[in-house]
């Protein structure tokens, strides 16, 4: 039985569902994918829609991706360009846009806006893929991916604002991909599998992990190699949903971990917090992330990013292109 504070959320979340999706519209033309999750926090949505997007486009798709830029002030529609601030595009799209040359990253908070906007661009999209989408009720979709953590038992968490969950588990029967993150020993868990199939006996199910791509010099660009991290003492600092996640990266490059300070997730950092890391580094490499480097502004010197990017089965991108291929329905 769900205590006050669940059902209340529980109450508000269903009177939301039903009155957007009762106005929910299709964009004219094209296809879209959703990339999201059933909890708040960090579960790796960002490289998935990354490593989603560049797929497709090997594949010849016209991609366009489309977000609502948390903590970003800026309404949008607009396509994110580097010369956009995190307080005004959020740091997510940012770096979609920064990792996706050629690519159109539209921020807004009405993601069918957005998409008009993105089908005005040249070449003109034919494939949308819908950042955070699995709760956006405004806009049809023709394939929902789940992404899951494996680190992060859903099946023993509780509605908002108790627990992390968005929504109820059993809402995960709308899903026509799951992918499971952080399967470092690329298979999901089986007890974990076990949960999914109890809410969804038909998805496709594969992993998902994250591996070291090089070290970037945020002041000069120059970039490195992963190997580069080895044997390095480092003092590293995140605002991420699971900072946990980046130290374990760098500790799987060879870094010495000599230091290593949390902050809020997407939290846009002080020029005298900048300065109190340098201190108490001194004699030490610093690095964050790719993410955290979107919040630094100007204030780069000195600084080294890990760059990370998602890996995932062949067999993920070759069932999310067949289901979006031309003549299929729309799901939702």
């Amino acid at each position: 039985m769900k205590g006050l504070f669940e059902l209340a959320y529980y109450l508000g979340y269903k009177f939301d569902r039903r009155r957007k999706s009762a106005k929910a519209k299709r964009l004219p033309g094209a296809k879209v994918i959703s990339v999201g999750n059933l909890t708040t926090g960090g579960s790796g949505k960002t490289p998935l829609v990354i490593a989603l997007a560049k797929r497709l486009a090997e594949n010849g798709r016209r991609v366009s991706v489309l977000t609502r830029g948390y903590k970003g002030a800026l309404r949008g529609p607009a396509v994110v360009t580097a010369a956009m601030g995190a307080a005004d595009a959020g740091d997510e799209p940012l770096l979609m846009a920064a990792k996706l040359p050629g690519i159109p990253v539209v921020k807004g908070r009405d993601r069918y806006a957005a998409g008009l906007c993105a089908l005005a661009l040249e070449p003109k999209p034919e494939t949308f893929i819908l950042d955070d989408g699995f709760q956006h009720w405004g806009l049809k979709r023709d394939l929902d991916i789940l992404l899951l953590s494996a680190d992060n038992p859903f099946y023993l968490d509780k509605l908002l604002p108790v627990g992390s969950l968005r929504e109820p588990v059993s809402e995960m029967r709308r899903a026509g991909i799951i992918v499971v993150s952080r399967c470092e020993n690329r298979q999901v868990p089986p007890d974990f599998e076990g949960q999914i199939r109890t809410y969804n006996p038909h998805a496709p199910i594969f992993p998902a992990w994250f591996e070291p791509t090089g070290v970037v010099n945020c002041g000069s660009g120059k970039k490195y190699p992963p190997a580069w991290l080895k044997g390095k003492e480092v003092f590293a600092f995140a605002g991420i949903g699971e900072p946990s996640s980046f130290k374990q990266s760098l500790l799987d490059a060879g870094a010495s971990v000599k230091g290593f300070w949390r902050f809020g997730d997407h939290h846009m950092f002080r020029s005298a917090e900048i300065e109190r890391i340098r201190k108490k580094a001194q004699g030490l490499w610093i690095i964050t992330t790719e993410k955290d480097i979107m919040r630094l502004g100007g204030d780069r010197a000195g600084l080294y990013a890990l760059s990370v990017e998602m890996r995932t089965m062949d067999g993920f991108f070759a069932e999310a292109l067949e289901r979006t291929s031309e003549g299929e329905t729309g799901a939702c």
